[in-house]
């Protein structure tokens, strides 16, 4: 009877895209894995019952990046799934260790060129920025952590300011 080494806990990951990477699919399909589903309610899973979750072996992640059209920011896109399975060619590990994603809960926004494996080397670089959080825990990845003390900082401040006044 072999000894196997203690089985890695599995976490739970919202599995998620925005509804606008469903219409341009056929050409991010060879940057992106398919989600569990794509819709608007990526932006918070939190707000309805039934977001589809995956398990994973490897930590939680949510992708935000703007939602650009014609020139217009029209708001922010986001991915939502496991380290290992959102991009088809994989996070650049070397970014990964640099900023300690695999052992840290937070956010960084970093290029895509760094961040990125590209398909192969002649490939151009991924172009813009992309900010990506990282977390250990069952769905964990369900909502920005930095907007989230954004919009408390701004409350606080808020209060402070009305209270001075």
């Amino acid at each position: 009877m072999g000894c196997a080494g203690p089985i890695p806990r599995q976490v739970e990951c919202y599995s998620c895209m925005s509804l606008s990477y469903q219409t341009s699919w056929k050409y991010l399909q060879a940057t992106y894995i398919y989600p569990k589903v794509f819709t608007d309610r990526c932006r918070d899973p939190n707000s309805e019952r039934g977001m589809p979750t995956v398990m994973c072996s490897s930590v939680c992640v949510s992708l935000m990046e703007p939602d650009v059209e014609a020139g217009v920011f029209i708001g922010f896109k986001h991915i939502r799934g496991c380290l290992d399975r959102v991009l088809r060619h994989g996070f650049n590990q070397s970014a990964l260790r640099t900023h300690r994603f695999h052992q840290n809960n937070h956010c960084r926004t970093l290029s895509r060129s760094a961040l990125f494996n590209p398909a192969r080397t002649t490939d151009p670089p991924a172009l813009g920025d992309v900010q990506l959080c990282s977390c250990y825990g069952d769905r964990c990845n369900n909502s920005n952590p930095m907007m989230t003390s954004s919009i408390v900082f701004m409350i606080i401040l808020m209060i402070f300011v009305h209270w001075v006044i």
